[in-house]
């Protein structure tokens, strides 16, 4: 029951990822072909695709978790014992744990706080901008633990 929904909320964050990314790509053309056409753009399809851009990263960086991809140093721990490695990788997993409760908790702040400041083009409030911080922190966060339990059983 756990990994299947897992499997649906990993699934919805790539395809919500590949819509924005075809969504920020749809707005740069545009831009570009306004620009060549008439001599002037939308100011509001930078701003957007800006934004856009800072969804795709957090909903990137919490999918990499799913796929174990992001980057390690483990040169010395693959040196060590079994038990020793699993201690070194266990430690790391929880201090990552701790960032991405951080992520959560001042990101939500963040979203609550950004609410009356607007955005320049768009006059879109600035959190929801922001709500992808606490939103990808929980993403990280139960990819993370998925991951580490399946290093081990």
């Amino acid at each position: 029951m756990w990994k299947s929904i897992l499997h649906r909320v990993n699934k919805a964050t790539e395809n919500v990822a590949a819509l924005f990314l075809f969504l920020m790509v749809l707005l740069v053309f545009l831009k570009v072909v306004t620009r060549v056409l008439i001599q002037s753009s939308f100011p509001w399809t930078e701003e957007l695709s800006r934004y856009l851009m800072i969804w795709i990263t957090f909903l990137g960086a919490s999918i990499a978790f799913k796929y174990a991809a992001h980057i390690g140093v483990d040169f010395i721990v693959d040196k060590l014992p079994r038990v020793l490695k699993i201690v070194f990788q266990v430690i790391a997993a929880a201090a990552c744990l701790v960032f991405f409760v951080l992520l959560i908790v001042k990101g939500y702040e963040l979203t609550g706080r950004s609410m009356i400041q607007r955005s320049p083009a768009l006059n879109l409030p600035m959190g929801y901008v922001y709500a992808i911080i606490p939103i990808s922190g929980v993403l990280m966060s139960i990819n993370l633990v998925d991951s580490t339990i399946k290093k081990y059983e």
